[in-house]
């Protein structure tokens, strides 16, 4: 019987055609891939208006009750990032049919799981652990590669993946019960990655997080906001922290900041006390 800590290896091997994929394992992945455009593209996509498993490892109070209670009101996601989403839906599956014809075992796949009325779906138990697929951009990889995800995690992936793990206590199919994984593909290179986890410290704690998520969304919005941050070492100005740069509900939370296109991306600046040397960028209402 394999072990999760050979599946990077195994995996290359499947991609050199070095046995295990076959006509059976195409046509289910096809089958799943289709099954997935189906359901992202034959009726509008609505934000999800409910509290998830992976809503529990939200960074922001602010930020969770908005996406339970004014997901509606959240910046209306464009085109391409739908194609973006679907990119990486098709790459999950993909892994998941390599992981299988790798030999190693994969079951579980998005299976419903609740947890004290909290509800999600996994990706996947391979070999006994709950493993999360993900996408990353060369700069997000390297925090998997180098197991740094800790360090900086704006997104709240460990706390997601922790809840998935915690939802797996009682399940059969779930043997590692504390440690849970990404399996991580960098979407520019190819190269993959498993970084592992020991939860041992997150699990202990995680049913009084759900009950105080729970607690929190059904109350009035936290007055608390994740605070703007330097926009430099040198500079007086301030901006959004990085997780607010990627929240859809930063125009409620900060309606006043400022929208600059700098060379290496765009900035949201709070505080505007030197006028920044490159352009200032209006939203169709002109803000």
């Amino acid at each position: 019987m394999k072990t999760i800590d050979t599946l990077i290896k195994d995996l290359e091997g499947v991609l050199l055609g070095l046995g295990g994929w076959n006509e059976a394992i195409s046509t289910e992945m096809g089958k799943a891939v289709s099954d997935t455009a189906l359901a992202r593209f034959s009726k509008p996509q609505a934000p999800r208006g409910y509290l998830s498993l992976s809503g529990v490892g939200t960074d922001c109070d602010r930020k969770l009750w908005y996406k339970v209670n004014k997901a509606q009101e959240g910046i209306k996601l464009k085109a391409e990032k739908y194609l973006m989403f679907f990119y990486g839906d098709m790459i999950e599956e993909l892994i998941l049919a390599m992981v299988k014809a790798s030999g190693h075992s994969c079951v579980g796949m998005q299976d419903r799981l609740s947890v004290h009325g909290i509800k999600g779906h996994r990706d996947a138990v391979i070999d006994g652990m709950t493993v999360d697929v993900k996408t990353a951009s060369p700069f997000s990889f390297k925090k998997f590669k180098e197991g740094k995800l800790r360090e900086e995690d704006p997104f709240g992936y460990v706390s997601q993946l922790s809840s998935y793990v915690y939802a797996g206590k009682d399940d059969p199919l779930v043997t590692n019960k504390k440690e849970g994984a990404f399996l991580v593909i960098n979407k520019v290179t190819g190269e993959m990655c498993l970084d592992k986890y020991d939860f041992s410290k997150e699990l202990k704690t995680k049913k009084k997080d759900m009950l105080h998520a729970k607690s929190l969304v059904a109350g009035k919005i936290p007055d608390e906001r994740i605070s703007p941050v330097p926009a430099s070492k040198t500079s007086p100005n301030t901006k959004l922290a990085r997780s607010c740069t990627f929240c859809d509900f930063k125009n409620l939370c900060w309606p006043n900041a400022r929208k600059f296109q700098y060379s290496y991306g765009v900035e949201y600046l709070v505080h505007v006390e030197k006028e920044p040397n490159v352009e200032e960028i209006f939203d169709v209402e002109g803000r």
